[in-house]
């Protein structure tokens, strides 16, 4: 059944691909909403976790009404921008520069200038995956830190996606040495740092409740003293796909290393917060983000 299922998602993907090629973006972004709204209803394990992270995460700031308003357009909003992210590979220069609205591109240009590197941290937030190729679409592609998927078959395509535009990926497992590598090269390195990490994480807080966070980020640039920069994108009303780079997260190292990956971690993860607030309905709720807990605390979620 593993074998077939990996087929299956694989058949699918590919079908995705050939409608993203023939079918107009708008008709593209309509499809992909109804393929979310469906996906809610019927991933009902998925739906229950996000429905409690929103719950944890909001409480009674936000009315259960209106969390599950939150929620229902949060699965469209997946859908749509699985296969907008589909297409991206197929566009043009003006195709691509039609829907990529770029905010701050010369804090990252004045940070590789420094010529240390860079680091880029974002979210799963808005499309984040398009975030990548609008960097490129500016003369500055990324090393991107991925998880490999558990399907094989589907992650080499998801390869081929996130190498468009001239970035290449650095898999997760080999993250720190290969991301060395690389920044000691001047090139820039972009890491998600908002899922649940694990044994491996640092607890910081997220949406006023404590989670396990990579610490990768903090690591490499206390090593390297690479300059670290927010990338957050979100998709407008109109489609378009907005990506704001912020200027320069300062380190300030005071010399305790354990402490200072603690402080670090907390910052990029309050900057996150922030602007994740803004627009609640296009964060990745599905994922079990409080899953690993601290010592003496039950597991959260789901």
């Amino acid at each position: 059944m593993n074998r077939l299922r990996r087929w299956a998602e694989v058949v699918a993907v590919e079908l995705g691909i050939a409608v993203a090629r023939v079918l107009p973006r708008r008709g593209l972004l309509a499809l992909g909403g109804a393929a979310g709204a469906l996906a809610g209803r019927i991933d009902r394990r998925h739906t229950a976790i996000a429905r409690e992270n929103l719950r944890m995460a909001c409480g009674d700031a936000l009315p259960e009404a209106e969390r599950e308003r939150v929620l229902r357009i949060c699965w469209r909003h997946f859908g749509r921008i699985t296969f907008d992210a589909l297409a991206l590979p197929h566009l043009d220069t003006a195709g691509l520069d039609a829907i990529l609205q770029v905010e701050g591109i010369e804090n990252l240009r004045e940070a590789l200038a420094q010529g240390r590197g860079a680091l880029v941290f974002a979210a799963h937030h808005g499309h984040w995956e398009a975030g990548a190729y609008a960097t490129a679409r500016h003369g500055v592609p990324s090393a991107i830190i991925a998880r490999p998927m558990d399907n094989p078959l589907l992650d080499r395509r998801l390869l081929q996606l996130r190498r468009g535009g001239g970035n290449t990926v650095i898999p997760k497992r080999r993250a720190v040495r290969e991301s060395l590598r690389a920044l000691a090269r001047g090139e820039c390195v972009a890491i998600l740092i908002d899922q649940d990490a694990g044994a491996d994480g640092v607890f910081v807080p997220f949406f006023g409740r404590l989670a396990a966070t990579t610490p990768t980020l903090a690591v490499l640039a206390l090593r390297t003293e690479a300059p670290v920069l927010l990338m957050f994108t979100r998709v407008e009303a109109d489609g378009t796909i907005s990506v704001h780079i912020g200027s320069v997260v300062p380190t300030r190292p005071t010399g305790d290393r354990i402490a200072d990956v603690l402080r670090l971690t907390a910052e990029c993860t309050r900057m996150v917060e922030g602007w994740a607030r803004r627009s609640p309905e296009q964060l990745l709720w599905m994922h079990r983000r409080w899953k690993t807990r601290p010592p003496g605390e039950a597991a959260a979620g789901a």
